[in-house]
């Protein structure tokens, strides 16, 4: 279920061919689900910034089946990961960690709950 989206103003060209996949399996790995539940997103070529400055940046969001107890250890692990495969410096993002409830998210026709 987990669902990572990367809004940045890098262009698509800067997106690594391999990114995705990177993505998929790191997001597995952090919190412990399997890779065919875990959707990856990139939108790139975004109009944006942060801090007045559009230099490379980005929004991150993680949506997860969680209490977010561990939301502090993932930002940690999840700024590491943008930052060293996007190349975007780590004060240029934004991470939005969104709890959900097993009974508000659906798989194949079936809530979690």
């Amino acid at each position: 279920m987990p669902n990572f989206v990367v809004y940045t103003n890098l262009s698509k060209d800067k997106i690594p061919e391999d990114f995705l996949q990177k993505a998929c399996a790191f997001i597995s790995k952090e919190l412990g689900k399997a890779e065919h539940y875990v959707t990856v997103r990139v939108n790139a070529d975004q109009m944006m910034s942060v801090g007045m400055s559009s230099d490379p940046c980005a929004s991150v969001e993680l949506k997860n089946i969680t209490d977010g107890a561990k939301n502090k250890e993932h930002a940690v692990n999840i700024t590491n990961f943008v930052e060293s495969t996007l190349n975007i410096p780590k004060d240029r993002f934004f991470i939005t960690f969104t709890n959900e409830r097993r009974e508000d998210v659906a798989f194949n026709g079936k809530t979690f709950a």
